[in-house]
């Protein structure tokens, strides 16, 4: 026991002296996750700027506008009138995200029973907000045709949330990258020292000593779970204290930090023994890294994703790694049962661990 808790000290020793070491694995996470807090964690919500020129020489453009405009209590949508040549130059500066325009003849069209165009600018380069604001216009124009109708609402929407408590983006972003920085534990905080160590002649050094490789490797991984729940403890303080993201289920919460800890320590093993040298390493890692927090649902939604991309998310450990602590963290509705995560990570375990044994060299 004095032999591994040497070891292991030596191993803490390293660790701290390695400045990028403590920033890629300890730090830049957490610095991800403030700032996804930061920019995510927010109550605003998004708000239309619509811009209406009225052309209707009737009265019908009016009543269509002040139908339209909300209580200046109400939030979601903020009408600005003004003329064509004014409120089409807003939208090429980015100031307005939809123009409608009222056409001169709409009121005696309507009243004669004919259809009255109404033209709906908008700016194609900014998908995003157009699209959602042209879903509201959309609706806008249907309830106006209505209300003009005189036919009643006879089905009306009854909102019901399926959450206890309304979920923030933070509460999304802050568990996933967690489960990012004990994914980067393995490959920074792993691989790439463990690599360094070997072609140094570290560990050729110590094979001379009394010292069993049994020790050796038990220091090194003992350590390494210590830096995950460091990882762990880093993101609570943080979340607690910045954003009120709190931990709803203890005991699965830390079965699922240690779990992963030893998942992805096993796979910067794994990664140690493909490669031969620390250029080799890092690629490796890269190409296991990259796709793997892109394709998991750790950063973005897997539902997003198109469909070819589904099978790949299944069969990824950070993917049910994720879903665990957002299920322990924030209660969040699981992708899968909790046995399911703890199973499949158990596996990735196994199969990680027996590939890393038999990859292992010492020189």
């Amino acid at each position: 026991m004095k032999t591994i808790s040497a070891l292991y000290l030596a191993q803490a020793r390293e660790f701290l002296r390695d400045r990028s070491s403590i920033f890629f694995v300890l730090l830049l996470p957490v610095v991800f996750g403030v700032f996804f807090g930061l920019v995510f964690g927010g109550s605003s919500s998004f708000t239309l700027q619509l811009g209406i020129a009225n052309e209707d020489t009737g009265s019908t453009g009016e009543q269509f506008i002040r139908s339209v405009t909300p209580p200046k209590t109400e939030e979601g949508i903020q009408v600005i009138t003004g003329t064509r040549q004014e409120l089409l130059a807003s939208l090429d500066k980015a100031e307005l995200h939809i123009v409608l325009i009222l056409p001169e003849n709409m009121t005696a069209s309507l009243t004669s029973g004919q259809t009255a165009a109404v033209d709906v600018y908008y700016d194609s380069s900014r998908p995003s907000s157009s699209g959602i604001g042209l879903g509201i216009v959309h609706t806008l124009i249907n309830e106006t045709n209505l209300s003009m109708s005189g036919v009643p609402r006879l089905l009306t929407i009854n909102e019901k949330a399926v959450q206890s408590h309304p979920l923030r983006s933070v509460d999304f972003y802050m568990p996933g990258m967690l489960g990012v920085a004990l994914l980067w534990l393995g490959v920074f905080g792993t691989a790439q020292p463990v690599i360094a160590q070997r072609t140094t002649q570290v560990y050729r050094r110590i094979g001379i000593t009394p010292i069993s490789k049994t020790a050796m490797l038990t220091a090194e991984v003992g350590w390494r779970v210590t830096v995950g729940l460091l990882q762990a403890a880093t993101f609570l303080l943080v979340g607690y204290f910045g954003f009120q993201v709190g931990v709803k289920d203890w005991l699965p919460f830390v079965g699922a930090v240690l779990l992963g800890t030893f998942v992805f320590v096993s796979m910067g093993y794994v990664i140690v023994g493909l490669g031969r040298t620390a250029e080799s390493g890092a690629a490796i890692g890269q190409l296991i890294q990259f796709p793997m927090m892109m394709l998991s649902g750790s950063i973005m939604s897997a539902d997003l994703l198109p469909k070819f991309f589904q099978p790949i998310v299944a069969v990824m450990p950070l993917t049910y790694l994720s879903d665990l602590l957002r299920q322990t963290m924030v209660g969040m509705t699981p992708m899968y049962p909790m046995v399911v995560d703890f199973t499949v990570l158990g596996a990735w375990f196994v199969g990680l661990s027996l590939l890393a044994l038999w990859l292992w060299r010492w020189e």
